[in-house]
């Protein structure tokens, strides 16, 4: 008698299971392989396009053939590029070319280049991305060539024509017509090269095509403030006459140094202003019989006010006196009234331009003085405490 027992499977019957363990598995082999089939059939179909998710020149090119995209960035991106920039400054502009700068985009190698970034990955990994519809995302951006130089050198020639040097407040006076010029101070303007090459760079690549120069204001070294007031004395007219700039404030009546010691001519300036003037004897022929000192008052010989010029080595004052009137009385100095030296004192500074000519020759000193002499020492002290 047989009495050997048969093994049975899971559902009653020996070996059922194996076999349907076995047709599932391939049931999913045959899926695998027709789904890889037919990705990998999409994915040869899709070869000479680019691939899903790419990005051109910021234009999504997903799908297409090389030459459509090429034509498409030539119309949307490098066609704008070629538009002239403006360049403007005020009511005044140049149009810069970007022919005449060389500018060049190789749209096919970009292009080549984003191809290559999607279909050079491996098989397996298109394979993945399609089935799980997870495309790569594929940027490339803009590259360009420039000549650097000829932009430069185009930037350089409309600083030529927007440059403007400043000009100094100056004064010209005539010693021959005793005419006073003066000129205005003026801002000069100078671009920055460097800066404005950079915007008008980005505009090359941009949309907007117009752009502002980079223009900095330069100030004058001398300004209009140096010269609120000018001094001209005429020696043979007896005049002092205050300008402010070039316009005519006031004409005063002065005395001027003698033949023997002739007020000298020329540019000078204020270096000094003293009130109440202190006098110390020079000990000179003339004040040989005056005291060693005389201190501020109506009776002092330099008045109530002191001018100090640069003439003569700092010999030569403008100043009051007690006693005034015009002429050819002193011994380099210009005298004033002491009303006249007071209004005079608070409408000049140290620094004042000072200018002395004369409207007549003047004459020689008698023979039996001896030969001219330069200013002599007027006697102002030198500390007035």
């Amino acid at each position: 008698m047989d009495i050997s027992i048969k093994r049975k499977d899971r559902w009653g019957r020996p070996g059922r299971a194996w076999k349907w363990l076995l047709l599932a598995v391939a049931a999913a082999v045959f899926l695998l392989v027709l789904v890889g089939s037919v990705v990998a059939y999409a994915d040869a179909r899709q070869r000479g396009r680019m691939f899903p998710n790419t990005r051109v020149l910021g234009v999504d090119v997903s799908g297409m053939h090389r030459e459509e995209v090429i034509n498409l960035l030539q119309e949307k991106v490098v066609a704008p590029l070629r538009k002239p920039v403006t360049l403007k400054y005020g009511e005044r502009s140049w149009e810069i070319k970007p022919s005449d700068l060389n500018l060049r985009v190789d749209v096919e190698a970009l292009v080549d280049r984003a191809y290559r970034m999607g279909w050079e990955r491996s098989f397996w990994e298109r394979l993945y991305r399609r089935l799980f519809a997870r495309p790569a995302e594929v940027e490339v951006g803009l590259e360009y060539t420039l000549d650097e130089g000829a932009l430069k050198s185009k930037i350089s020639s409309i600083a030529r024509e927007i440059d403007k040097s400043p000009r100094n407040a100056s004064l010209d006076f005539d010693f021959k017509t005793g005419k006073l010029s003066y000129t205005w101070a003026r801002e000069g303007q100078k671009m920055d090269q460097e800066a404005t090459a950079r915007k008008v760079m980005e505009a090359l690549l941009a949309e907007e095509r117009t752009v502002e120069a980079v223009v900095a204001t330069v100030a004058p070294s001398v300004t209009d403030d140096r010269f609120k007031s000018v001094i001209v004395v005429d020696v043979m007219g007896f005049t002092l006459k205050l300008y402010n700039k070039d316009t005519l404030v006031k004409t005063y009546p002065v005395a001027v140094g003698t033949p023997k010691y002739p007020t000298p001519l020329g540019s000078y300036r204020i270096i000094r202003k003293e009130k109440n003037p202190v006098w110390i004897n020079p000990n000179s022929d003339w004040s040989k019989n005056m005291p060693p000192r005389i201190e501020p008052g109506p009776n002092n010989p330099l008045g109530l006010r002191a001018l100090v010029t640069n003439a003569g080595g700092g010999l030569v004052l403008i100043h009051g006196t007690p006693s005034f009137a015009p002429g050819m009385r002193s011994h380099g100095c210009i005298r004033m009234s002491n009303a006249h030296i007071v209004e005079l004192f608070d409408l000049v500074e140290v620094g004042t331009p000072v200018f002395i000519w004369t409207s007549k020759p003047i004459p020689p000193p008698p023979p039996e003085q001896g030969p001219v002499e330069g200013p002599e020492n007027p006697g102002l002290a030198d500390d007035q405490g």
